[in-house]
């Protein structure tokens, strides 16, 4: 029986191709996860705000104002407030119905002339006042405070209640035409540039609540920003 011969078999060699891999935010290290993070949480920011700014101005506060209140909070303030404005509304409607004829019995009661014991202490109190007021809203409006709103709001209501009573209390004459000079060249203009500064005031707080860029609507047809039931309900995707 012939003897087999032992040969030295050498294993062969397997070729391996390396693959490349993707990078995967769990497979590689903290910088990369920390980099497909930002990329991801920016991407769902970018949407999120699109998606805001498509909304009109109304639904827009009513996102903000989710955002700024806890849902227990906002239903609880709405209430509140809304509650108290109409109760407060209602009151002011009975004053008006009040003042009509307390009114009508002034005109029909009142004697032509009244001697007043105290005039000048109605006029500097008056004028004191008007000085305070008038310093208020230097200071608010030089410092960027909100109060300035309501500062030149009273201020001028208060300089056109000084232009009717300075022309309706003065006699005839000399007296009557610097009353007249007074209230068309100082008081009234005045008045009238508070006037304007309370308006664009207005119109700055409106479009901080209902979106800036917004052009904002008539005061008279806009609803306030915090109080209004369409604000302060939760907006609803469709």
């Amino acid at each position: 029986m012939p003897a087999r011969t032992a040969t030295a078999t050498r294993p062969r060699s397997l070729e391996v191709t390396p693959l490349k891999a993707e990078p995967s935010r769990w497979s590689v290290g903290p910088d990369a996860t920390a980099s497909y993070a930002r990329r991801d949480s920016t991407t769902e920011v970018e949407q999120i705000c699109k998606r805001v700014y498509e909304l009109d101005s109304l639904e827009r506060a009513r996102v903000l104002q989710a955002l700024k209140e806890p849902a227990g909070e906002q239903s609880l303030t709405r209430e509140h407030v809304l509650g108290s404005g109409r109760r407060i509304a209602w009151f002011l409607v009975l004053c008006c119905l009040g003042l009509i004829p307390w009114t009508i019995g002034l005109a029909v009661t009142l004697p032509r002339s009244y001697l007043v014991g105290n005039w000048p202490l109605a006029w500097t109190g008056f004028d004191i006042v008007l000085l305070v007021c008038l310093g208020t809203t230097a200071w608010a409006l030089s410092r960027q405070r909100q109060v300035a709103l309501p500062a030149s709001m009273i201020t001028s209501a208060l300089l056109l209640c000084d232009a009717w009573f300075d022309i309706v209390t003065a006699h005839g004459g000399r007296c009557l035409v610097v009353s007249l000079m007074t209230a068309a060249f100082v008081e009234v203009p005045i008045a009238l540039l508070l006037g304007v500064v309370s308006v664009r005031l207005l119109r700055a707080n409106q479009r901080a609540v209902f979106g800036i860029g917004e052009h904002p609507s008539s005061l008279w047809r806009s609803p306030l920003g915090s109080a209004a039931s369409n604000v302060a309900e939760p907006h609803r995707c469709p």
